[in-house]
């Protein structure tokens, strides 16, 4: 697997490295990308790494610096900028940029043996189809009977984990609820270092308390997100939430 870093680097006042690894925002682009490698069955050799870094006035000593500090065998692509204008840009417009940049940075690394530049414009057209969204099967169970199915989603957008819930008729095989019932803001939704599983690992579990109550254990807190569905004469659902605590 080809492991991606993003970094920010500018000079501070004391005109020493600072150095920023970590922009949420990012996180979707950079699960997208783990999940086309996958797709496209490629192999890349083991403890491959490209660090695609945004900076300010680095000299070419720094960055040599920068290399060696953090292992010489690593790709490195540098790419100039204004930190502040780019990390002040619109969410879709700041992914735009790191998806041009990381584009470059893959042509012009190593990895061009293993993906070609067909593949690599086939990465972007990828990620514009998804529009910036990393979508993951948290958890999947079948009620005791086996007559519904439940499905928790995790959406990973700039910034926002949402978890949307499923729940499909599995003798008519037909969807009865599909909706977001929960959202995270960005200041709580870091991901876990898991490249494979970005958001399993949040700590969400689906629990069926009956044929008719599907719960969300949010294990980090303890709370239970209840859903209770109700079958009407007409065979339409009526669905009813509350948030209970542990």
């Amino acid at each position: 697997m080809l492991e991606l870093e993003i970094w920010y680097i500018k000079n501070n006042d004391k005109k020493e490295l600072d150095i920023d690894y970590f922009d949420v925002r990012n996180e979707p682009l950079l699960n997208l990308f783990q999940v086309f490698l996958k797709k496209m069955r490629k192999k890349i050799p083991k403890y491959s790494s490209l660090y695609i870094i945004f900076y300010e006035n680095l000299t070419e000593e720094e960055k040599k610096r920068i290399r060696i500090e953090n292992g010489e065998k690593r790709e490195y692509y540098f790419k100039e900028t204004n930190i502040n204008e780019l990390k002040s840009k619109k969410d879709l417009d700041f992914l735009r940029e790191t998806l041009k940049n990381l584009k470059e940075g893959l042509i012009h690394s190593k990895f061009r043996e293993c993906l070609s530049d067909d593949e690599i414009n086939k990465f972007e057209n990828y990620v514009y189809e998804k529009n910036f969204i990393y979508t993951q099967n948290i958890d999947v169970k079948n009620n005791k009977t086996k007559t519904r199915k439940a499905v928790l989603k995790g959406v990973l957008t700039s910034g926002q984990l949402s978890l949307f819930l499923e729940i499909i008729d599995l003798k008519s095989r037909k969807c009865i609820y599909n909706k977001c019932v929960f959202e995270l803001p960005p200041s709580v939704s870091i991901p876990s270092k898991s490249k494979l599983n970005p958001i399993s690992l949040y700590g969400y579990e689906l629990y069926w308390e009956n044929d008719n109550t599907i719960d969300i254990i949010i294990n980090t807190v303890g709370d239970r997100l209840r859903t209770k569905i109700y079958q009407k004469s007409d065979a339409s659902v009526l669905t009813k939430q509350q948030r209970i605590k542990s």
